[in-house]
């Protein structure tokens, strides 16, 4: 090859190399989950997003990214994506799980130590989640960093905040943005972040009440049957062309775009207040994302009314994205979800999956079949249909409580609706290898990586793909939902960006517990002990991952 031909080539890598813009040291990170946002819906939509979305696609891109985990719930996910541990760490096995001590179902984030204001029964906090987040890393590091979360959930901001963090807002339809109240603190205090976005809601609400205005980007029409209920699809939805001031139609507003434009507004807000990424030392912002869950659970992922939350959802992180690139802070923004979705049974089984209803009870009629058999005087089953905790009174008898649960195990494995069940001590042994792919895990190395032993059933339950539980009988009955073990559950978009960010695709599987030791390799924290690995977002021979 010529010499001068040679000259050129170097010359057009030097050029390529200056042009690319590898991952700064941030001074502010934001870490985005987008509740229900399957890695399939995010392969439907990609080649139609035309603002945030498509933003974030020209960044590094993991189409493959997976919860571990065989638990896919909201509180469980949210625990994953900012610890680097799943949820057989984080504590965080469910959105809720029977404690046997108290004798009734624990919320994943109810905490006595964290009173809210104007919801005397419901204390929240993050006392259940027994590991640290990236932002605690990043504060042990350097106490200047700042951390703030904000969420339509209280359940995800706060299992994405952590302990300690210098806000934690989620959205509360009575009081606009609400949180705890950490002791030797005011309600006054803890909610001044967020007490100008209330009132301005209030104010403008007052004048007119929000409305889902259609994107024009999504054909509406046609109807389905879910369960007995017929729906018709029109944008807005029905039910949602306003009013939302009212109380019988607050429940609507979640299940709208109006609720992540709020969350972003708060997000934005906390920026500005707060002068986030220009103080001494780099801070987090955790952002969840929650109305795609919503519209999934009461329309499903496949119509038209997701359709068009996510051309609302990609046109307003359009516009945030632009704010944080103008703002010339070194940012680097990472959006994932907490779990994926299964659509709406019947339109899946019209796409030739044998997708259907679950109406057997199996936690009930098998419960009963054991009671009958052992003759016992209490129901033997504590917890759901997936957790299932074999319960008595009084002092317990362990060799009567280890029949029941075989007995339980065996009628359970002969039910056509059941795919797989496992007993605790099953459970507990099936330690992945250090390395496995998220997805070559096997069906009880997903439910390990779900086990906490305080908190996990005696018996761990697996139903067959492509099942739905709930009857949908009226409007606002869920559809469609998730929980399940199976891919389409725990396949979620892992996505990294930054201004001038080079942008590169990575097919193999990752996890969201890669997420928070990727994010610490770039300020300079070293993690504690975690279940991920960082990942190299670096699309040069560079390495963002080497100490910095």
């Amino acid at each position: 090859m010529p010499i001068r031909i040679l000259a050129g080539l170097a010359a057009l890598v030097t050029a390529a190399a200056a042009h690319s813009a590898p991952p700064p040291q941030p001074k502010l990170i934001v870490a985005i989950a987008v509740d229900q946002f399957s890695s399939a819906l995010f392969e439907q939509y990609r080649g139609r997003f035309t603002g945030g979305l498509k933003t974030l696609s020209s960044g590094v891109v993991n189409a493959s990214g997976y919860q571990n985990h065989a638990a896919t719930e909201t509180c469980p996910g949210h625990s994953t994506i900012l610890t680097g541990r799943n949820p057989a760490h984080t504590g965080i096995v469910a959105n809720q799980w029977y404690d046997p001590d108290l004798g009734r179902q624990m919320y994943c984030v109810e905490d006595p130590a964290g009173p809210v204001p104007g919801r005397d029964t419901a204390p929240r906090g993050p006392a259940n989640l027994k590991v640290p987040t990236l932002g605690e890393w990043m504060k042990a590091a350097n106490p200047a960093s700042r951390v703030f979360a904000v969420s339509g959930k209280d359940r995800a901001a706060i299992a994405m905040a952590g302990h300690n963090a210098d806000g934690t807002f989620w959205w509360d339809e009575e009081r606009g943005f609400n949180t705890y109240v950490p002791q030797g603190t005011t309600a006054a205090q803890r909610l001044a972040p967020v007490a100008g976005l209330n009132a301005a809601l209030v104010k403008r609400w007052e004048i007119k009440a929000p409305v889902w205005t259609p994107s024009g980007q999504c054909r509406a029409g046609g109807t389905d049957t879910f369960g007995t209920m017929t729906i018709t699809h029109t944008l807005p939805p029905a039910g949602n062309a306003g009013g939302w001031d009212e109380p019988a139609n607050l429940k609507y507003f979640r299940a709208s775009p109006g609720l992540d434009q709020v969350t972003l507004d708060a997000a934005q807000g906390l920026i500005d207040r707060f002068k986030l990424g220009r103080g001494a030392a780099p801070d987090l912002l955790a952002i969840s994302l929650s109305a795609s869950d919503y519209v999934g659970h009461r329309y499903g992922g496949g119509g038209p009314e997701m359709c068009d939350q996510l051309m609302h959802l990609d046109r307003m992180l359009g516009v945030f994205l632009a704010k944080l690139a103008a703002s010339k802070v070194p940012v680097v923004v990472v959006l994932t979800a907490d779990h994926g979705a299964l659509d709406a049974v019947e339109r899946v089984a019209k796409q030739g999956i044998p997708a259907q209803r679950l109406t057997a009870d199996a936690f009930t009629e098998v419960g009963r079949e054991v009671q009958a058999e052992f003759k016992l005087d209490y129901f033997p089953f504590a917890g759901d249909a997936q957790q299932i905790t074999i319960a008595g009174f009084g002092e317990r008898d362990a060799k009567l409580d280890a029949r029941i649960a075989a007995s339980a195990i065996e009628r359970l494995r002969k039910r056509p609706e059941v795919a797989a069940v496992f007993s605790s001590a099953e459970v507990v042994a099936a330690e992945p290898k250090p390395g496995t792919p998220p997805d070559e895990l096997t069906l009880v190395e997903r439910m390990h990586e779900s086990f906490y032993p305080a908190r996990s059933g005696d018996i761990q339950v697996a139903y067959r793909p492509y099942l739905s539980g709930g009857a949908p009988a009226a409007p606002g009955d869920y559809v469609a939902g998730h929980g399940s073990p199976w891919n389409y559950d725990r396949r979620v978009p892992i996505l990294f960006w930054w201004p001038g960010a080079t942008g590169f695709e990575q097919p193999l599987a990752v996890a969201t517990t890669d997420i928070a030791p990727t994010l610490a390799a770039l300020v300079g924290v070293t993690p504690p002990a975690v279940d991920g690995r960082c990942l190299d977002l670096d699309g040069t021979s560079a390495d963002s991952c080497a100490k910095r």
